[in-house]
């Protein structure tokens, strides 16, 4: 089910982490999407989750709560802008006041004999023009103070109720310790030399509009997502039982009913074609180009688009089942993951704040005691302390780079499940590919047979009398090439697993199974070439009569992908069950050294495998189809599954690929790569920006006004540099 919070008190991105954060620790919660823009949050959560344990923990975290009952986020959105249009047209007024009237100007004599003010009132203004002048501003200021800083008072407020330092900490000191030393000024006139007011509005109006930017960037990072959760449409072609068509809410459908799809519509459900053939792109979902085709039998997915025909499909699953929901759930969750250096550069950040409380006392302490400025100036500089200390761009350079990284990736096809993989990835030089269903196609196929009857249609017919009924993918190919024969009747057919097929036929055995089970049984007649091939052996009784060759063809890009990771300096391995010289072959066959290969290697001995490298203090990353992996997958210290969209909701791989296709292989460690040296870039600016502000409003060098712009670019320019990753 899905809960709808209004959220206040969100300022910047860093609080939208703290609310994310504290939300999804609540127990039931499958994820939740927090919107600053329009402040509101959408939590997806199991049934039994309450909306009030939600509302306690957005709470705890020092932000308030409250469900939503309509659809009321737009005008959320349009107080924050209001707010913030109308701190800028007082921040201006307030400017262009303090700098071009410090005097009465002339023109307001004039203006005042013209409205026959008395001359007693117009001595009263000239000779108390400093006062009356002061008052104006404050004015002005006023509104700014109450209506555009309310949402850093609040968050101020909120945050040390529940015991907490932040950035609206700073803001707000900042900003009132101007505009009360100004206050002061105006009540008793001559203790400071000029008035502050538009230092104080130019704190707030500046802050506000650079995380106002802020928020605009940071919905263009999460396009993707968005793109994603718009994908489905509301409404379906529900087709009664009389087959007459009725539009009604996707929500109301249940599994089992049929749904018409027209061409040009996107598909509301997930469901199973019962009628009608035609073309889908799917290209939304695993970033594939290549439109599929769809007949009855086939799956379709709600989010992709149908082409060209008439469909009629049968709901087997909607809302938040379908795998669009479980590809943005799986989004979501990366978004909402830590990396490992997140939680260093969370250490620092809950003690800054209380450093640049420090610094800024000290600042004021160390200035006005000194004699060397006056006290209005010590604490204007104390003032700037507090407002160019940005904790904002410390927290944001890590979770702005995932998010973007995560967007692009799936974008094209590639699912991330915890930002952490993304770093991973970076200190990744070892990769382990499972062959079979990874470097190999899924679908078998059967070679030339070697007949060893003297009538090949015989053998290809009894052949197809023993496989026809079983569904082992070796069979299902053998049955495939095979089809066109008559089938035998047969007795006491049974499959034995992990050997092969047996029955009587014409009271002879016939069998149909692997070289090892036959050989076992005291079949004869192999040759050196069987030995060496992979295939399935047909006899009757001890005589062998005939080998059909299995093969699985090799992915169409699995070369290009080997020889661009061994470029880039990556040491490959393949992981194969087959025997050596089987697996000898086509490793070099696709470029991989012989050393590195490693072939008998049976499903449960995977993991250990990966565990013996990583003894030898290799980072491995595991490349299997996910179907008998989850071992291996598990214990790589990076595991990525090759799997088709439909799986997405059955995998616990760190990484999925959707589309099934390894070509993305190098395009996923190369992102992965630039995320970590974003990250570090974001960082390291975060660290170098503070490092020299800080001083400079110390020395008194940077005004507040300069230094909330400044603070406010330097969120900015973390998420631009994040944003950088889509064109990197």
């Amino acid at each position: 089910m899905k809960i709808k919070l209004r959220i206040e008190g969100m300022t910047c991105s860093n609080c939208v982490r703290h609310v994310r954060n504290a939300l999804t620790q609540v127990p039931k919660v499958v994820s939740a999407h927090v919107d600053l823009e329009t402040s509101r949050a959408v939590v997806n959560a199991e049934e039994g989750c309450q909306p009030t344990q939600l509302v306690e923990a957005v709470k705890s975290a020092g932000y308030e709560a409250k469900l939503m009952v309509e659809e009321d986020e737009e005008e959320a959105s349009k107080r924050w802008t209001r707010s913030l249009f109308l701190g800028l047209f007082l921040t201006t007024i307030l400017y262009i006041s303090q700098f071009t009237v410090r005097s009465p100007p002339f023109w307001l004599g004039n203006f005042l004999f013209s409205l026959s003010v008395p001359s007693s009132w117009m001595t009263t203004l000239y000779v108390h023009w400093n006062f009356f002048f002061g008052l104006y501003l404050f004015v002005l200021a006023l509104p700014v103070q109450i209506i555009s800083g309310s949402s850093f008072y609040l968050g101020a407020y909120r945050q040390i109720r529940s015991g907490r330092l932040d950035m609206d900490t700073l803001v707000s000191l900042g900003s009132s310790s101007a505009f009360l030393l100004s206050t002061l000024g105006l009540l008793f006139p001559g203790i400071i030399e000029h008035y502050y007011f538009d230092e104080a509005a130019a704190i707030i109006t500046l802050v506000s509009a650079g995380h106002w930017l802020e928020a605009r960037v940071s919905s263009k990072a999460n396009r993707t997502l968005k793109k994603l959760l718009e994908l489905a449409p509301p409404y379906a072609n529900l087709l009664l039982d009389n087959n007459v068509e009725k539009k009604v809410p996707v929500e109301t459908l249940s599994v089992g009913q049929r749904v018409v799809l027209k061409p040009g519509e996107r598909i509301p459900v997930d469901g199973e074609v019962i009628d009608g053939e035609g073309v889908v792109d799917e290209s939304m979902l695993t970033g594939e180009s290549r439109p599929v085709d769809k007949a009855p039998g086939k799956k379709v997915f709600a989010g992709t688009l149908n082409l060209n025909a008439r469909l009629v499909i049968r709901v087997t699953s909607s809302g938040e089942k379908t795998v669009l929901a479980h590809i943005a759930e799986v989004v979501l969750k990366a978004q909402e993951s830590r990396a490992s250096i997140q939680n260093f550069v969370d250490k620092i950040s809950s003690v800054f704040v209380i450093a640049v409380i420090a610094i800024a006392i000290i600042t004021a302490l160390g200035w006005g005691m000194s004699g060397k400025t006056k006290w209005e100036t010590a604490l204007i500089r104390a003032a700037s302390v507090l407002v160019v200390a940005c904790p904002c761009a410390m927290g944001l350079a890590t979770p702005a780079a995932i998010m973007v990284a995560s967007n692009r990736l799936a974008s094209l096809g590639v699912l991330i499940r915890d930002g952490s993989a993304l770093e991973k990835c970076g200190k990744i030089k070892d990769v382990i590919f499972d062959k079979t269903g990874t470097l190999t196609e899924p679908v078998l196929s059967i070679g030339n047979p070697i007949y060893f009857f003297q009538d090949p249609s015989f053998a290809d017919a009894l052949a197809y009398s023993l496989c026809k009924s079983s569904l082992h993918p070796i069979s299902r190919a053998l049955a495939e090439k095979c089809k066109s024969s008559q089938p035998f009747p047969l007795m006491q057919w049974q499959e034995k697993p992990g050997a092969g097929i047996q029955a009587i036929y014409e009271d002879r055995i016939v069998r149909l199974g692997s070289v090892s089970w036959l050989k076992s049984l005291g079949v004869n007649g192999w040759d050196q070439q069987m030995n060496s091939s992979i295939g399935i052996g047909l006899s009757m009784d001890e005589k062998l009569l005939a080998f059909y060759p299995v093969y699985a063809p090799i992915k169409p890009h699995a070369k290009a992908v080997i020889a661009k990771l061994l470029a880039r300096g990556y040491t490959v391995y393949i992981l194969s069950g087959d025997k050596k010289e089987i697996a000898m072959k086509f490793g070099i066959e696709i470029g991989i050294p012989p050393e590195n290969i490693i072939a008998e290697v049976r499903p449960e001995e995977k993991a250990a495998v990966v565990k013996r490298f990583q003894e030898k203090g290799k980072s491995i990353a595991f490349i299997g189809d996910g179907i008998n992996d989850a071992p291996a997958l598990a214990q790589a210290d990076l595991g990525i599954a090759v799997l088709n969209a439909s799986d997405i909701a059955k995998e616990s791989a760190d990484i999925v690929l959707l589309n099934a296709d390894i070509e993305i292989i190098p395009i996923l460690l190369e992102i992965s790569d630039k995320t970590l040296k974003t990250i570090k870039e974001n960082l390291f600016w975060a660290f170098l920006y503070n490092t020299l502000a800080i001083p400079l409003a110390v020395m008194g060098k940077m005004s507040p006004s300069i230094c909330a712009a400044a603070m406010g670019l330097s969120d900015l320019f973390v998420i631009g540099n994040a944003l950088r990753l889509y064109k990197r």
